[in-house]
């Protein structure tokens, strides 16, 4: 009997060594451990033997549904096939695998075929847990951005399945939106194993190494948290800081129409800046806004990287310390705010004269003839 050509595909592969060196006990062994891989894929589930055949099958909703189940013919071959492949682990593999046994060619010949058809059939029942469904749910426009929404659907995933459905999700990027995915990712990476996470970690690594689309950069930085930024590899991170940083340096805001001119994309490094390798290239880049004295790329940073300074530098950088107190000196009412309102790296790290410069503060009254480009 030619058994390659009667059995799938990868059944044949998982037996062929032992059968082709006639050790047909081993082979027969092979072709259970390959069965309980595909129900333990199959069902999400972990276990082996007949525990897990019940867990699978068993139960009023079986994680592996042989049809439809909606009649009592249904049911019966669904508990008759459970009960059949608990049968085959209880009498067929407990005992080649607790006891030395001596199976011939026709033995082997006769249980590996009956493990292909026991295959075929849990090739085509339908698993309870679907990652194509579930991606969909986890793409869904009306995804309540709660952490709580995020725990229910990730509680969902088999804990085989869940680097699966992570590389499902990732690589549904184009239909993120942020908030929603911020808090499913977050989630999620809580209950990935160690070397799960190492390689979502080389898989987002990777992306980011060559990622040159904006809107790519702009998910990935805005979904991921600060932890999963810091288990990245250096050279990623390095990119894509720079890009960053390159946005940054090019910041204008309007604060008449309330809009960012250039410089987005920079914006998203706010999330990321307390575990930013280039900590000191950011700085810099904010100080060039902010020295530059033409309104918009100040308000750049007032807008969006004021309350984010101390992030960079937990003390106020002596150069910061200079400009603010000359410029509120010159009664700047926005370097005023920054410091005396929001409070920029906290007054007990302030220099005597910029406490001065607060203290004697008098409002400088804007030009009529002020537009972006000029200075105060």
């Amino acid at each position: 009997m030619n058994l390659e050509t009667r059995l799938p595909a990868l059944l044949w592969e998982a037996v062929r060594q032992s059968y082709e060196k006639r050790d047909f006990t081993g082979a027969i062994l092979d072709g259970t451990y390959f069965l309980s891989e595909l129900l333990r894929n199959k069902s999400g589930l972990e276990g082996d033997g007949a525990a897990l055949v019940g867990q699978a099958l068993g139960g009023a909703s079986p994680k592996i549904k042989l049809n439809k189940l909606q009649s009592e013919s249904d049911w019966n071959e669904q508990k008759g096939f459970e009960q059949l492949l608990r049968g085959f682990y209880q009498a067929i593999r407990n005992p080649r695998s607790h006891e030395k046994r001596v199976d011939t060619e026709e033995d082997a010949q006769v249980l590996i075929l009956f493990v292909g058809l026991l295959v075929r059939q849990i090739d085509q029942a339908k698993a309870q847990f679907s990652r194509e469904d579930f991606v969909k749910r986890v793409l869904d426009p009306d995804f309540v951005p709660q952490r709580r929404y995020a725990e229910l659907l990730v509680g969902e995933i088999p804990p085989g399945a869940r680097m699966e459905v992570f590389l499902d999700v990732y690589r549904s990027k184009d239909s993120w939106k942020i908030e929603p995915m911020r808090h499913f990712f977050e989630v999620l990476f809580e209950v990935l194993a160690e070397d799960e996470k190492r390689q979502a970690y080389e898989i987002v690594s990777d992306e980011l190494k060559i990622a040159d689309d904006e809107s790519i950069i702009r998910s990935v930085v805005g979904v991921f948290t600060p932890e999963v930024w810091s288990h990245l590899e250096e050279a990623a991170r390095l990119r894509i800081e720079n890009k960053l940083i390159g946005s940054m340096r090019e910041g204008r805001f309007s604060v008449t129409e309330k809009r960012c001119r250039s410089g987005a994309l920079g914006t998203w490094a706010r999330r990321h800046l307390s575990v930013f390798l280039l900590k000191s290239e950011a700085l810099a880049a904010l100080y060039d806004r902010l020295s530059s004295k033409v309104v918009e790329q100040e308000d750049y940073v007032f807008e969006y990287f004021s309350g984010s300074l101390p992030e960079l530098s937990p003390k106020i950088p002596e150069h910061f310390d200079r400009l603010f107190r000359a410029r509120v000196a010159e009664g700047h009412q926005r370097f005023f705010n920054a410091v005396y309102f929001y409070e920029v790296w906290g007054k007990d790290n302030w220099s005597d004269k910029l406490k001065e410069a607060v203290a004697n503060f008098k409002a400088k009254q804007p030009s009529a003839f002020l537009d972006d480009d000029i200075p105060f």
